[in-house]
């Protein structure tokens, strides 16, 4: 977390809501889990996708505070679960770019033909992983967490919690900054690495909203969409990326898809622009400053 004004003591307030987050998190989880072994589908991968990136964050923010109960392993656990669903994921994506592409470039179709086999290949192959995958052990790793947090959550008040969520919250956002200035308009790579800071950073402003009267329901949406922006440059660098590469592994032939790859990069650098005009909206994000501790 940096320079912390974190006390030795954990905040009682903070602890105890986040024990009761880390709760609130295992019990969807395990839904989301259950969903997808019973029906796997786009929207079942994604909604455990999206609760697993959310555990994800609320992990690493409890982490910043060095508890007696490290949760680095549930940690690794949980992003290798993320990660075996990259290529599925992507491959689900990169269908729905390509779907309104078909009216005008007819390859697009056959593109779209290669990518469904391999989706059903994927589907075949994470449906099998998915229905084998076991929640207790990790279910009683996050009741450990759960019960550490409640520990530190019985030491008498003393009124810092809101004054240490918004210094969590401001150190997520200067490393959003610090990723922005090393934006390159030529580097799309750039840009989505300072989305996956800024993503952590909306999942952390959520966490602490009821520390964080500033974060409304409104702001959060806004940077929601903000990050979309940024998201939609990622996804068309993604399929640009499959699409070289199918060319190279001789799964297309190159003189059938220079068309469609020339209308990718337009586009590419459309969502680009459209990024850049609103790339001073951050600002608009950056939390307020912790209040100075009354000695």
């Amino acid at each position: 977390m940096g320079a912390s004004i974190v006390s030795p003591i954990f905040p009682p307030k903070l602890a105890n809501h986040l024990a009761e987050s880390v709760r609130e998190a295992r019990h969807r989880y395990r839904k989301r889990l259950a969903r997808c072994q019973k029906k796997f589908s786009e929207k079942a991968v994604h909604n455990l996708r999206t609760e697993t990136r959310r555990i994800l964050a609320l992990l690493s923010l409890i982490d910043g505070f060095h508890i007696k109960k490290s949760p680095k392993k549930l940690c690794k656990t949980f992003k290798k679960r993320l990660d075996a669903f990259d290529d599925l994921r992507d491959t689900h994506v990169q269908r729905v770019l390509l779907k309104p592409m078909w009216p005008a470039f007819p390859e697009a179709k056959d593109f779209n033909k290669h990518l469904c086999k391999c989706e059903k290949r994927l589907e075949g192959q994470m449906s099998r992983k998915i229905k084998k995958t076991k929640h207790g052990s990790l279910n009683r790793r996050l009741k450990e967490l759960e019960k550490c947090l409640c520990k530190c959550a019985e030491h008498p008040p003393n009124g810092r919690s809101g004054a240490v969520a918004q210094e969590v919250l401001g150190n997520a956002f200067r490393r959003v900054m610090v990723l922005r200035r090393q934006i390159k308009r030529n580097d799309p790579s750039t840009i989505h690495h300072m989305r996956v800071a800024f993503k952590k950073f909306r999942y952390t402003a959520e966490l602490l909203q009821p520390f964080s009267p500033k974060f409304t329901e409104e702001r959060l949406a806004r940077i929601k969409n903000f990050q979309s922006t940024a998201g939609d440059i990622q996804d068309v660098a993604v399929l640009l990326k499959r699409l070289n590469k199918d060319i190279e592994d001789g799964c297309l032939e190159p003189a059938c898809i220079d068309t469609l790859r020339g209308e990718l990069v337009k586009r590419e650098r459309l969502a680009i622009d459209s990024f850049m005009k609103r790339i001073n909206d951050l600002m608009d994000f950056e939390p307020e400053p912790p209040a100075p501790l009354v000695l």
